[in-house]
């Protein structure tokens, strides 16, 4: 008989490799936080939290579920960023993993869970109280051929409400596989760039790494929803490249000007949670970041829920 499997405890958030291209030549990175002098880090050191993508709720416990899945999907997506890199023309199955990949990192992040879920869920708390939502979610039902009766919804909808309030983590994770391709979904079908920063200049990467801008006519607004036609997509790749998923529409130059990537980044910061990450050790990102760190609140002024709109 096979000895039990070993769970994993310290689970990464953003995973190794992806941090390793933000490593300095002898392998180390600079993490930035308010107020703190930057710091010299490992990788492995960085961006993790113990049973991050567990709960345990009536005695259900996830026993590494979704870290080994949130595994596959790195894993998977791993050899593709050469490709990305070099320029290289992507299939239809890379596409798919890179779009997942994206979409993972962004959901999987401390940020949103903290907030954007922690809005979703106060949300569905006020709905789910309404006296007409029971009513619609059984009309629903039925108009899918389901029939369920009033008693049964209602003793499901409190199960579900308890299981929330017992386990900060449950709606997070419980809704993740659903919305990481739901956002896959929209990444796909957007034009994808991988931009070069200005000669001289770099990208830094955070511990909410991928963010979003709506491309409007005169106006650039963060923190849009995937989905928007006009939002675009950006995670860093290297203190070099940054993969862009935008509108068709909307010409990109390859290589980026000063100002552009001075934005980027401003607004890469602003999307943190708590924590930055460097190549090197700059006073112009230590600035930056003491200044600029974590100004956009999920749910609130950046993936606002529709009711709130």
């Amino acid at each position: 008989m096979a000895p039990p499997r070993q769970l994993v405890r310290n689970q990464h958030i953003v995973p190794q490799w992806h941090l390793k291209r933000f490593v300095d030549v002898d392998g180390w990175l600079w993490r930035y936080r308010r107020n703190e002098s930057a710091r010299r880090r490992r990788p492995k050191s960085e961006c993790w939290e113990r049973d991050f993508y567990e709960y345990d709720v009536n005695g259900k416990r996830t026993n590494n579920r979704y870290e080994l899945w949130v595994g596959r999907i790195e894993n998977d997506a791993a050899p593709i960023l050469g490709a990305l890199l070099n320029q290289q023309p992507l299939n239809q199955k890379e596409v798919t993993v890179w779009a997942s990949y994206v979409a993972s990192l962004f959901l999987r992040t401390q940020k949103v869970r903290s907030q954007l879920s922690a809005a979703m869920v106060q949300k569905f708390r006020e709905q789910s109280q309404a006296p007409e939502f029971l009513r619609n979610l059984q009309y629903d039902l039925l108009k899918e051929g389901e029939l369920v009766f009033a008693e049964d919804l209602k003793t499901d909808i409190e199960l579900l409400r308890s299981n929330m309030d017992s386990s900060p983590s449950f709606y997070h994770l419980s809704g993740l596989e659903h919305h990481t391709a739901s956002l896959g979904a929209a990444l796909a079908a957007k034009t994808w760039h991988v931009l070069q920063a200005a000669p001289g200049k770099f990208f830094v990467v955070s511990d909410c790494p991928v963010t979003t801008v709506e491309m409007l006519p005169g106006r650039v607004t963060p923190g849009s929803g995937f989905a928007k036609e006009t939002t675009a997509v950006i995670l860093p790749l290297t203190p070099q490249h940054l993969f862009v998923a935008s509108p068709s529409a909307i010409p990109w130059k390859r290589v980026g000007t000063p100002i552009s990537t001075d934005s980027t980044n401003l607004l890469i910061v602003r999307f943190v949670n708590k924590t930055v990450y460097a190549h090197v050790n700059s006073v112009e990102i230590k600035n930056l970041v003491d200044t600029e760190i974590n100004q956009i609140t999920f749910g609130k002024d950046a993936f606002v829920p529709v009711s709130q709109n």
